[in-house]
């Protein structure tokens, strides 16, 4: 399995990218806006009746009479928001768990050896009716009413996992290629399991439901029923890490 690598559209979208891009497009544009005031001239006619003068022209910045800084001060408030974006997504890659190549086969190798472990759990509670007192207001004045509501209580739980000693296991997953030909590759690791013939699948069921929820059927008037697969390491593994090269 090679790494895949992220078009354009997808590396802006990812993260706060587009962010910084929209940012920093709105900062070219009040530089141009800044440049535009500086180079652009505009003609003014005045009129001055105490001179007797009918008219005056002129020539200057149409951004003269304080307009220049809108643009500044929006400016230094897209500047501000960049550079805390900036400083938000520096923070998120640290918090990422890093790396080196060499050290990944080994990591790697370590999961695929680990221990394979499906586990179901059953809960077994009921609804309680309750009452409380709770404050009101109708037209200014305050009132208590008595509200009726349910609440849940568990009463038993249990749980167990698949025997597949008499199955056998092995992990399929792929060997990674081609880790070195990129700078930085971010590996997400995901867990299934599935099975590989027919006697396989019906020992999973038979254990499932004939064995562990007929157990637990009954108890109470509800039942949850939650199964997963995890596996058991040895040493801490995270689900995300960066491979730097």
């Amino acid at each position: 399995q090679w790494p895949l690598k992220q078009s354009l559209s997808k590396s802006l979208c990812r993260d706060s990218h587009w962010k910084c891009l929209l940012l920093s497009l709105l900062m070219y544009g009040c530089v141009g806006a800044l440049t535009w005031c500086h180079m652009t001239k505009v003609t003014r006619l005045t009129f001055d009746s105490a001179y007797k003068v009918k008219s005056m022209m002129y020539h200057e910045s149409p951004c003269s009479n304080g307009y220049i800084y809108i643009p500044v001060a929006f400016m230094v408030m897209l500047y501000v928001v960049y550079l805390v974006e900036c400083w938000h997504c520096r923070t998120h890659n640290a918090l990422l768990y890093k790396v080196d190549v060499e050290r990944v086969g080994e990591r790697i190798g370590r999961m695929q050896q680990a221990t394979p472990c499906i586990w179901w759990k059953a809960i077994s509670y009921h609804y309680v009716r309750r009452t409380r007192q709770v404050m009101r207001y109708r037209n200014g004045d305050a009132y208590t009413t008595t509200q009726v509501y349910h609440q849940r209580v568990n009463t038993h739980v249990a749980e167990a996992e698949f025997n597949y000693g008499n199955c056998g296991g092995k992990d399929i997953s792929k060997q990674l290629q081609g880790l070195d030909s990129f700078p930085i590759t971010k590996l997400r690791f995901t867990k299934c399991f599935s099975f590989a013939n027919v006697e396989t699948e019906n020992s999973y069921l038979t254990q499932l439901l004939h064995s562990f929820f007929t157990e637990n059927e009954g108890l109470d008037n509800y039942m949850e029923a939650l199964d997963d697969y995890m596996e058991i390491y040895t040493s801490r593994v995270d689900s995300h890490f960066l491979v730097s090269y």
